[in-house]
């Protein structure tokens, strides 16, 4: 029999499996991304309470071929993530099943991972952690973009100029604006994380939606669509914010 494993996880993803039992994806410290049957966790007694996305966990598995048996679970410290997070993080969690198989080394993505959902939990502006996370998870998965030089001759990117990125190939420098393209100095925020100005943000939002696009092939993220009614809500907010503010002003005191 093969000797027990534990290390530090998150579940990624949980279904039912047969009568009892649970079927988990979860993202560990040091073993990658695994399959793992809880046996009998849909018991009364069971571990269902535990093993839920988002928990911070210490798990121990028997490993068996494709699918390890867990048998044991532990919970190292709650995190909580406000319900209006919740869409950000599963995007997350959905982007990481997508892109990474079981049992591949995926070097530091846990870590990437585990401090994307604490920035989440300290309620952070969300367009910044995404975009942050997305680059990051391109950089571990050696997919990075470089956006301060040109591809073709390693030229240092201008900020008056035009460029369009291409995602197999890189950073092109083009004569006029064409549908994706960036202004030179949009191209240097986003490689310096820049995230103060609106338009970089919405940048960087297309660009990376094409890149991983790529990657993911013709597999659709449904997150996606409640990131958008979430950014939708955030501009009405927004707006009605704006409103009340000019509302204000405008009355006699």
């Amino acid at each position: 029999m093969s000797q027990a494993q534990e290390d530090e996880a998150y579940v990624l993803h949980s279904r039912p499996w047969r009568e009892t039992s649970l079927l988990l994806e979860v993202i560990t410290a040091n073993h990658g991304r695994l399959g793992l049957v809880a046996r009998g966790a849909r018991r009364g007694k069971g571990q269902a309470g535990v093993l839920q996305a988002f928990h911070f966990l210490q798990l121990r598995w028997s490993p068996r071929g494709e699918l390890h048996t867990l048998i044991g679970a532990e919970e190292i410290e709650p995190l909580r993530l406000p319900a209006s997070i919740l869409p950000a993080a599963l995007y997350l969690n959905e982007l990481l099943l997508n892109l990474l198989a079981r049992h591949d080394e995926c070097g530091p993505v846990y870590s990437i991972y585990h401090h994307a959902l604490r920035r989440l939990q300290a309620a952070a502006a969300l367009e910044p952690v995404l975009r942050d996370f997305e680059l990051d998870l391109l950089d571990a998965l050696g997919f990075g973009l470089t956006l301060d030089k040109e591809c073709l001759d390693g030229a240092a990117v201008d900020p008056g100029l035009w460029y369009l990125y291409q995602p197999r190939q890189g950073l092109i420098k083009i004569p006029e604006t064409v549908e994706n393209a960036m202004l030179g100095h949009i191209c240097l925020a986003i490689a310096a994380r820049d995230w103060s100005d609106s338009a970089t943000r919405r940048a960087a939002k297309r660009l990376l939606r094409r890149v991983l696009d790529v990657h993911l092939g013709q597999r659709a993220l449904r997150t996606r669509e409640l990131l958008r009614g979430l950014a939708r809500m955030q501009q009405r907010k927004d707006r009605a914010s704006v409103e009340d503010h000019g509302s204000e002003a405008s009355s006699p005191q």
